[in-house]
């Protein structure tokens, strides 16, 4: 029998298994958060979910202070708390952006999934976004993104509050401007935990 008759086909099962380990935390928390009977009595999402999800254009052109492309996939695989900005940052934004800063640190050790964007819609507003990249350390801002206001269907109203996105680059869910942190903070627990919950019950066989 020859080489090529006696070969076993390739399986297909470890690019399945990679596939399935970076969409299921997304499928996870979808799930608990549309199907809020399975997670403990009273709880749920304390953001608006939107429906449907706003996923991040292939063409949406997002720079960083300096001029350089910031691509999508900087923030594959991680949830990212979001702030959208026109071409200011007064008080109010500002408590927003230390509010996200917070948030991120209170979730301990899984503070390492989540990221912090601040997108200045604005592209002439190069000085305000170095201003801010400097000021808040450790958080990504980017220029850019004048779209996304009509894409989340709010138009002005869409700037100066909290998103969240998740690992596949979908705007997920939104706070008004006047939310409490500690919503957004429940939330993200509650997102990050369904995550791992589901990881960690795939690694024991659990279906």
């Amino acid at each position: 029998m020859s080489d090529e008759t006696g070969r076993k086909p390739r399986s297909l099962a470890p690019l399945w298994a990679m596939v399935a380990v970076f969409a299921a935390p997304v499928i996870a928390a979808w799930f608990f958060y549309l199907n809020p009977e399975y997670l403990p009595a009273g709880r749920t999402n304390k953001g608006e979910l939107i429906d449907p999800v706003v996923a991040l254009p292939a063409d949406l052109a997002l720079s960083t202070p300096d001029g350089a492309n910031f691509p999508r996939t900087a923030l594959a695989g991680k949830w990212t708390l979001v702030y959208l900005a026109g071409s200011e940052c007064e008080d109010a934004c500002r408590n927003r952006l230390i509010a996200m800063r917070q948030i991120r640190l209170a979730l301990g050790e899984s503070q390492r999934s989540v990221e912090r964007l601040l997108v200045v819609t604005d592209s002439a507003a190069g000085g305000l976004a170095r201003d801010l990249g400097a000021e808040f350390e450790g958080m990504r801002v980017t220029l850019g993104g004048a779209r996304l206001p009509e894409l989340l269907g709010e138009g002005t109203a869409a700037l100066d509050r909290i998103y969240i996105l998740d690992p596949m680059g979908n705007l997920m869910m939104r706070y008004t401007v006047d939310a409490p942190v500690r919503d957004t903070l429940e939330d993200m627990e509650r997102l990050l935990k369904a995550s791992k919950n589901w990881i960690k019950g795939a690694q024991y066989g659990h279906k």
